[in-house]
Formats: structure tokens, sequence, C-alpha cells
């Protein structure tokens, strides 16, 4: 049986930071339009430019942004990456600010929220079958995978987990982002990103490229390993689907840093790993843990839970727990 979050991912971020987005997308909700009447649709721009601009002088060209992704070929980079050189530059910054090796953080959308991303592995219900190997893995990360990321939530895009309006108010300090808020709290040497899933929806390519940046850099300059990843194709839109992707890929190599082509892994499988409703991915049959059932690694979780754990160990072993470098 599928595990579905059907019209979970697109929650309240979605909903306001499309209404800024997207102007032929009306506000129905008598919430929405209370919210946005105090907050102003100009501050929500104008935050939204803030962000995007933020550091980019002259401003990039909108065209050439897009030419420049749509070069990249999905199919040349492999699911699993090693280290880039930045990445052990990351390393040492956050070791200087002590940032705990083995603390992982989550960043991302509905798709990194739920019980099944890697808490499976928190909780001891898993089996590792044929991929044994990951155990030492799994134990060094073991306390990250079940705790609540401030930096994931149902609805959340790239501008979203920069603006403090989506921050926890409980948890937070005033003015805090929710990037910023994650990385206080948990102290992470390694963070996931997976961005584009809502994106794709309200923003434009430009504007998704910009925004993914300022996260990646926003991370780096913490002393944090941003680790992005590919995201799943929405069924309906596949060729804006594979232009965000791109970006993604784009923005990995501009930014030297480590990507999981998540992407790559989904396509060959059945509905390449998407749920019924075209966006969420799909799975578990068993459990979002078990790597014995060949069955269950042709969904889209169980996957993604591979590859994830398959790069932590790359990272880890090369990295977090390798001698440092001359």
């Amino acid at each position: 049986m599928s595990v579905r979050n059907k019209g979970r991912c697109l929650a309240a971020p979605y909903a306001i930071y499309s209404t800024a987005m997207t102007s032929k997308r009306p506000i129905r909700s008598i919430f929405y339009t209370a919210l946005l009447c105090v907050l102003g649709l100009g501050v929500l721009w104008a935050g939204v430019a803030a962000h995007a601009q933020d550091g980019a002088t002259p401003t990039p060209d909108p065209d050439a942004i897009v030419a420049r992704a749509r070069e990249i070929d999905l199919s040349a980079y492999p699911v699993v990456p090693q280290p880039t050189a930045r990445t052990y530059e990351i390393f040492q910054q956050g070791q200087a600010l002590g940032r705990a090796p083995n603390v992982l953080s989550k960043v991302g959308d509905c798709n990194s929220v739920a019980w099944i991303f890697l808490y499976p592995f928190g909780e001891d219900q898993y089996d590792l079958g044929d991929y044994a190997e990951l155990q030492e893995t799994v134990d060094f990360f073991r306390n990250s995978f079940t705790q609540r990321s401030h930096a994931a939530n149902n609805g959340l895009n790239v501008y979203a987990v920069l603006d403090p309006l989506w921050a926890d108010a409980a948890a937070c300090e005033s003015g805090e982002t929710p990037l910023a808020c994650e990385y206080r709290l948990r102290n992470p040497s390694v963070a996931v990103i997976m961005f584009g899933t809502n994106d794709m929806l309200v923003l434009t390519p430009p504007q998704f490229d910009a925004g993914l940046r300022r996260v990646v850099e926003e991370t780096a300059q913490a002393g944090v390993i941003p680790v992005l990843s590919t995201f799943p194709r929405n069924l309906s839109y596949p060729e804006r689907s594979v232009l965000f992707n791109q970006i993604v890929v784009r923005v990995a190599l501009d930014e030297d840093v480590p990507l999981i082509n998540l992407w790559l892994a989904l396509e060959p499988l059945p509905a390449h790993g998407v749920d019924e409703d075209g966006f969420h991915l799909n799975g578990p049959l068993t459990r979002a843990g078990d790597f014995a059932s060949a069955d269950n690694l042709r969904t889209g979780h169980p996957l993604r839970n591979l590859v994830t754990l398959q790069t932590l160990d790359v990272l880890r072993r090369e990295v977090l727990q390798a001698p440092a470098r001359p």
C-alpha cells in the first residue's frame, strides 16, 4: 500500500508565495486575503526580490540563466556524489565553529518532512539487506534521523525557508529564518537540501536559481556542508521538471558542492517513483527502511533513503571521519 501525503505539500507557504509570484493565481482564502492585507503584497515581493538579487551585481540575465541550465545533461551526473574540493573547506570551517560531525539536518518541503525520510534508521525500523556496509553510517548519524527539522515543512520553497515569517516562533529567535534556526538548534555539519517540487509551480526559473544559490551560500557560510539533491519529476509538467532539475545541477556545479542525482535514480522506476498525485514520492511497499526487498526499492521513498545513506556514507568516510587534509 502506498503512503501518500496528497495535498499536504501545498500548504501555507506555497499559497502565500504562489500569490506573490503569479498574479494570475486568485486568492481564494479569506485567511490568506487578510494576511496579505496585513503584510502587504509589496512586502512579500520585496523580500523575494531582495533574496534573489542579494550579492548579484550586475543582475544576472534571466535568459542566460535558463540557457546555462539547459546545457546540463541530467543523465551525465552520478546518483551518489564524491566530495568536492569545497566540501573539505566547508567542513574545516564548520569544525572551527564547533559543528558536530555526526549531526545532519534535513532542508526541504513535504518530501523531506514525513516519518518516511531517514526516520526509520533512528528507530531501528530498517533492514539494510545487501547494503550492510551502511550500518556504520546509520550508527554515526542515528541521533539525527528522528529529529524534527525546522527547515523542512509542507509547502516550503527556497524563499520561504529564508523568510522569518515561516520560522517556528516557539523555537526560533525573533527575526530568525527557518534555515538559520535549524542550524543554530541542531549544530549540524551536513544538510541534505531538496527543493523544486513546490518551486517549479510558483517561481520562474531565474527566481528558483537565485533562491537556491542563497540557500547553498547561507548553509556554506554557516560551516554546514550543503548536499543538494535533484527532485522527482512532476508527472503533469515533465519538461518544467527537467528544467528545474537542471538548475539544481547547475547550482551544485557552480557552488562546488555535492549533488545527489535523485532524478536519475528515480527515472527507471515505475511511474518514476512518483505517487498517483503526480508529484509526491511513492512507496513504501513494506517499510521505508527496508532495503532487503527488491520490489520495495523500486518505489520512491525507500530508494531516496538508500541513495541518501550512500551519500552520507561517502561523506563520513572521506570527510567527516577522515584524517585531516594537509
